[in-house]
């Protein structure tokens, strides 16, 4: 609604407040007019605030339409979490990451047939007890490494 229409709406709200006030209650013109102020105050914020809380009928979005776009996005995150927090890396990410390579190899990733399969650096970050978080470049390289297996 306009400023020019809920103006006008509260000044006729606020007329017929003042207009009950006083045939029907007898009340004096100027305390009409006070009682009348804050019910107009009140018809401008309504009428200002409707437009606000009306329906809105566009069609909501797809939901997204694989399940990868999900696990994406929480490894995004997880993954942001685990360059600030080391922690969060070995106890949450590379477990899960351990878990793929092993069940891609067929094997547990102490042998040295594993080792050679996944290369040096991939090894590494699998199953060194001090393995950081490398570069997002790197952990790209790696996490590809990893998909051709």
């Amino acid at each position: 609604m306009t400023l020019k229409r809920a103006a006008l709406f509260a000044v006729v709200v606020a007329a017929a407040v003042v207009g009950v006030a006083i045939y029907a209650m007898s009340v004096p013109w100027g305390w009409a007019l006070l009682i009348a102020l804050p019910a107009a105050v009140l018809t401008l914020a309504g009428c200002l605030l409707a437009g606000t809380f009306d329906a809105d009928w566009t069609a909501e979005p797809d939901p997204p339409t694989a399940s990868v776009t999900l696990h994406a996005t929480f490894l995004t995150e997880r993954l942001e979490r685990s360059a600030i927090d080391p922690y969060r890396f070995t106890s949450r990410v590379r477990p899960r990451l351990r878990r793929i390579a092993q069940s891609t190899l067929g094997q547990d990733l102490d042998t040295p047939h594993a080792r050679e399969r996944l290369g040096t650096d991939l090894h590494r970050l699998l199953t060194a007890k001090d393995a950081q978080l490398p570069p997002p470049k790197t952990f790209a390289v790696l996490m590809r490494r990893l998909e051709e297996l």
